[in-house]
Formats: C-alpha cells, sequence, structure tokens
C-alpha cells in the first residue's frame, strides 16, 4: 500500500506540475516582462538583465528563506493561473463543438456547407463521367477513376456529412452522431453513456486518450487567449497568442477527428454487445431494426 500511495503520489506531483506549473510559470515570466518593458521598449531585454542583476545583489536574495518564500509564490501564483486557464478553455470547446445558433455561427455554418456542397457536385460529376468511360472502355477509366477518388477525399476533408456547425471539431462529432443514426437508427446522445458501461478497457482508454488530447487542445487556446490578453501591454504578446491558438485549433481538429473516428468504431465493433446486454436478440451484426430498438428502450418515451 506505501509503495501504490508513493507512486499515485508522483504521479499526481507530475501531472500537477506538467499541467498547471510549468504553463502557468511561464506566462508569469512572460507577463512580468511585458509589463516592464511595455509597448515602448519592447526590444529591450537589457533592461531585464539589469534588473535581474539587482535583484541579485539585493541581501534578501542571498537569504534561504526568503528564496524559499518567493519559489513558494511563484508556484501558487502559476498554479492559479492553470486553474484559470482550464475554465477559459473550456469555454473554447463550448464554442467548438456548439451548434449553429447566433447570426455569426449561421453564417460561418453555411459557409462551410456551402464549400461541402461545392466539393460534393464535383465529386458526383467526377463519378458520372467515371461511370460512362468504364462502360463505354475500361482500359481508359483508370484516371477518370482516381479523380472521382481524389474528389471524395476532397469532400470528405471538409466534413463526412454536409456541415451543421461553424467549426470543424464539431462537425467532426456531430458527424458520427449522424452517421451512427442514419446507418444503425441509434442514438447516439442516448446510447453512449450505456455504450460506454459495456466498452472493453482498452476502447475505453483508446477513446479516453482521444478525448484528453481535445482537452489538451483547448487549455493551449486558453493559453493562447491569455496571451492575445497580455499584447494589450506588451504587443510581441500577440504573436505568441496568434500562433498558439493556430497550433491549438489544428490540435483540436486533429483530436476531434481521432475522437469521432473512435466513437463511431466503438458502435460498429460493441453496438450489438450494448443491444443483447438490454435483452434484445440479434444473431447478426447491428441493423436498422435493432439500433432502432435500442432507441426506443433508452429515450424512454422521450
Amino acid at each position: 500500500m506505501n509503495k501504490f500511495l508513493e507512486t499515485l503520489a508522483n504521479k499526481l506531483a507530475e501531472r500537477w506540475l506538467t499541467l498547471l506549473v510549468l504553463p502557468g510559470a511561464l506566462y508569469l515570466a512572460i507577463a512580468i516582462a511585458a509589463a516592464r518593458l511595455g509597448h515602448a521598449h519592447w526590444y529591450r531585454v537589457d533592461l531585464l538583465r539589469e534588473d535581474l542583476t539587482r535583484i541579485a545583489a539585493e541581501p534578501a536574495a542571498r537569504n534561504a528563506a526568503t528564496l524559499a518564500l518567493a519559489l513558494a509564490g511563484l508556484l501558487a501564483a502559476a498554479a492559479v493561473l492553470g486553474i484559470l486557464d482550464h475554465a477559459l478553455g473550456s469555454l473554447f470547446r463550448r464554442v467548438w463543438f456548439a451548434p449553429a445558433r447566433g447570426p455569426l455561427t449561421r453564417a460561418l455554418a453555411r459557409r462551410r456547407a456551402r464549400r461541402w456542397d461545392a466539393a460534393d457536385r464535383l465529386f458526383r460529376d467526377a463519378t458520372v463521367v467515371a461511370g460512362r468511360a468504364q462502360l463505354a472502355d475500361p482500359d481508359t477509366a483508370a484516371g477518370l477513376i482516381r479523380q472521382a477518388e481524389e474528389r471524395a477525399a476532397a469532400r470528405n476533408a471538409l466534413g463526412l456529412v454536409r456541415p451543421t456547425t461553424p467549426f470543424a471539431a464539431g462537425d467532426r462529432m456531430a458527424a458520427a452522431d449522424r452517421r451512427v443514426l442514419d446507418h444503425y437508427g441509434l442514438d447516439l446522445s442516448s446510447a453512449w453513456p450505456r455504450l460506454w458501461l459495456v466498452l472493453p478497457e482498452h476502447t475505453r482508454r483508446a477513446v479516453q486518450a482521444a478525448n484528453d488530447a481535445v482537452a489538451a487542445a483547448q487549455r493551449l487556446a486558453g493559453w493562447a487567449a491569455a496571451y492575445l490578453l497580455l499584447a494589450l501591454l506588451w504587443w510581441p504578446a500577440a504573436l505568441i497568442g496568434v500562433v498558439t491558438l493556430t497550433v491549438a485549433w489544428r490540435r483540436a481538429a486533429s483530436a476531434a477527428g481521432t475522437l469521432g473516428d473512435l466513437v463511431e468504431a466503438a458502435v460498429d465493433v460493441h453496438g450489438r454487445t450494448l443491444a443483447r446486454t438490454l435483452g434484445l436478440r440479434t444473431a447478426g451484426p447491428l441493423d436498422r431494426q435493432t439500433g432502432a430498438a435500442v432507441t426506443s428502450l433508452l429515450r424512454k418515451g422521450v
């Protein structure tokens, strides 16, 4: 038990240090530099060097108790900043996965839908041309078939189904819900909590890892917003914020794609297990009739 508690404490300390303290300490250092330099002297690194030299020459800087107190204060401030970043990052997750409700989000969703419609038309036209060429001369149709496949990939890169949300991350999760409902007649929002209970441990870990990747992206977006706010004092912080936000957005879209794939895969592989656990008879793979029965049972008349 002592070994278990020691390992648990080390894991918690490592996670606390990685998620809260280190990013918070970096932000705190840049914030102090921003407050000292300002817009007028944004490039004067020598001013920071002079300040550090002056602080190091102070008698208090040689006192162990003072140094320990300063370090404790730094760690506490960094941890508080990390906690605030978690709260700010959760707002980004809500925005990324929220449906289009306001005028701006509806406009963004319509723009994504128009791009998808154009790519879908190109794919369908290429499919028709490739089909006719294959009927007329199969030997020369290979290039046209490959072109149709490329246009299908271009359309699917925009969305596996027609976009209904303003952002790619939200579209991927909405696509998982739509595809499961269309193919199996299964309402994913009702079925997922029950399906989670019957998933094997290795599948849960894979889904949790993908969800953690989304959470990491949202925390990174929170830091990006904090750096953009710091740009009010020191304009180079805006560059840090923009780059960080771009990286966070790309990571969120990639992680959401992985998460959506794993959610669909969990339904494909273990949906029949859920149906059987609920007492429904199914001899073969999960089909629309069984999926609709599961949906009706889980919704409880709602």
